[in-house]
């Protein structure tokens, strides 16, 4: 199955521009829209899509008929989400006899937003015939045969998939399902939802919440609580999924997916885009996200999809905008604002992070989750004595303590240790371990700091030795019993350990200076002073570098622990 989907893929690529790619084409001089280009091209790429398609608008326009340049900016214009844009380029490229695959698909897209069937249908197969067009061409056809009556023709595209090898009969078989469903035949729907889920390739969990949409129209309310139960056991964080179990609980009506041609589009870019991430195809998603909401200009799925790709490209404006759109009565609205908080921090404006979240803690007062992300912000931003009340606010909101709370102990633990309030520090490790005994990262840390302090060897090495036993390559972890170790008097068998660790961990100076220590302290010389010269190429605060460099001039004596 992966073989066949990396060629889907190989062919899908190979038909649809890459724009992301910067491409050189002539510009007419007497024009000169060079300024317009140039900011244009080092916006996209720094996938800044916004800055980007307004630049090549205005190239554009002083270059009307610069074949290169519409149609390269054409597809900027759909990933920025703006089909206007893209339309006029489509259309300027038909005039000149110069259109290509993407200006005939928007050509299509605009036969049927204007509900021109007649001209629309013998269209598609004018489409390109490669890669993913020929997975999509017939669900187009299919959607207009739906609205136009003509379920005969819908009946022999369905055929069509029966004994296909499988590859995307998946995908296949999620449409008709959608199809029959809006047709009126929902026995049909269902067994089509069914035999989709039933294919081992990727599975779309927007088919499970149609298929138990489905069930519970037909009364099957156990069947559907089953499948639902099933699929949020391994996808725990679908809120659609949880929204459609809630509905089902509460004897509310259920809602189709899909309740027009337009929409029945949207599912079919939205899930083809949901196909390319799975290998993170992010580019091309774009465009199919976009696409989707050519036809349903709210789409909540769509617009969180393309969310977490703006913001994995650096492009924040754009993902914030795609998560404002959310409106209050999607299951994705609360996870919509958290994120949308978090965005101002990774643009480096913490005070407005701080700032929505507060917003959002008076829209859902006592919300563990808010609650949390108020206390991890002040944390990771290093506010301690503000992150202390934060956590102990989330600690009040728990009734019934599970095994899962340690974290919240385990973290508060953390904060009072950084605030050098050690005795509450110490208590919330130890209550941390209570809930969740041999938890390896608590005890590496309250043996660590057991280790640091002189105190409590005997207790924390055994700690420690159990730690690596959970987590044997966790290069910290061998670290802490290496130089528990060390300040016990076991040099050697500490040197082997702390080795160890710093092959485990690369990347932090502290492993290799203890390394140096105890190399010097067997000695090792010359070994000592390279850990400690490596120790100082990963940057150790100044007061630290210090220390290393007065070992690596003066040498070391260990001291009396």
């Amino acid at each position: 199955m992966k073989n066949k989907i990396a060629i889907f893929l190989a062919a899908l690529i190979a038909i649809i521009p890459t724009y992301l790619t910067a491409q050189e084409f002539q510009i007419d001089d007497s024009d000169r829209p060079f300024g317009e280009y140039l900011t244009a091209r080092h916006a996209l790429f720094n996938h800044q899509y916004d800055v980007a398609a307004e630049n090549y608008l205005h190239a554009v326009r002083l270059d009307p008929e610069n074949v290169e340049l519409l149609q390269f900016s054409m597809n900027v214009f759909v990933a920025a989400g703006r089909f206007e844009d893209a339309l006029d380029n489509a259309n300027k490229l038909r005039e000149l006899n110069e259109e290509n695959d993407v200006s005939n698909l928007i050509h299509f897209f605009d036969l049927v937003r204007n509900k021109n069937y007649e001209e629309a249908l013998p269209t598609i197969d004018g489409l390109a015939s490669t890669g993913i067009m020929n997975l999509v061409k017939p669900i187009f056809k299919s959607w207009i045969y739906a609205e136009q009556g003509n379920f005969e023709e819908i009946s022999k595209i369905a055929e069509s998939y029966e004994g296909e090898d499988g590859s995307f009969n998946f995908f296949n078989f999620f449409q008709m399902g959608l199809i029959y469903e809006y047709i009126g035949e929902l026995e049909k729907a269902e067994s089509y939802y069914s035999r989709g889920l039933a294919e081992r390739g990727l599975t779309n969990l927007r088919a499970v919440e149609a298929y138990s949409k489905i069930l519970r129209k037909l009364g099957k309310l156990e069947e559907a609580e089953l499948a639902l139960n099933q699929y949020i056991e391994t996808a725990p964080g679908n809120e659609n999924l949880k929204s459609e179990l809630d509905a089902l609980h509460n004897n509310e009506a259920s809602t189709p997916l899909v309740s027009s041609l337009e929409e029945g589009y949207a599912e079919l870019f939205y899930t083809v885009a949901t196909i390319l991430m799975q290998d993170n195809v992010k580019g091309i998603a774009t465009n199919f996200l976009q696409y989707a909401l050519v036809f349903k200009t709210e789409f909540p799925l769509a617009h969180f999809m393309q969310a977490q790709i703006f913001e994995s490209d650096e492009y924040y404006n754009g993902a914030a905008d795609q998560l404002a759109r959310i409106k209050n009565d999607s299951p994705l609205y609360f996870q919509s604002k958290l994120q949308r908080a978090w965005l101002f921090d990774e643009m480096d404006r913490s005070e407005e992070t701080i700032a929505a979240l507060r917003e959002i803690e008076k829209e859902y007062p006592n919300n563990r989750e808010v609650l949390n992300s108020i206390a991890e912000f002040y944390r990771l931003h290093e506010r301690f004595a503000e992150a202390i009340p934060a956590y102990t606010k989330v600690i009040e909101t728990i009734e019934n303590e599970t095994e899962r709370d340690w974290i919240v102990y385990y973290t508060r633990g953390i904060v009072f240790d950084q605030e050098k309030r050690w005795p509450e520090a110490e208590s919330d490790f130890k209550k941390a371990l209570q809930l969740r005994p041999e938890q390896p990262m608590v005890l590496n840390y309250l043996a660590y700091s057991w280790v640091d302090q002189g105190v409590n060897y005997e207790l924390a090495k055994k700690m420690l030795i159990r730690a690596v036993e959970l987590r044997p390559n966790d290069g910290y972890i061998v670290d802490s019993l290496g130089w528990a170790l060390y300040k016990m008097g076991d040099e050697e068998e500490a040197v082997e350990v702390l080795e160890r660790a710093a092959q485990l961990q690369t990347q932090d100076w502290a492993i290799n200076d203890h390394l140096g220590d105890a190399y010097w302290t067997v000695g090792r010389k010359n070994e000592a002073r390279f850990q400690w010269r490596h120790a100082l190429s990963l940057s150790p605060d100044e007061s630290d570098a210090e220390v290393i460099k007065s070992k690596i001039e003066n040498g070391y004596v260990k001291p009396d622990f």
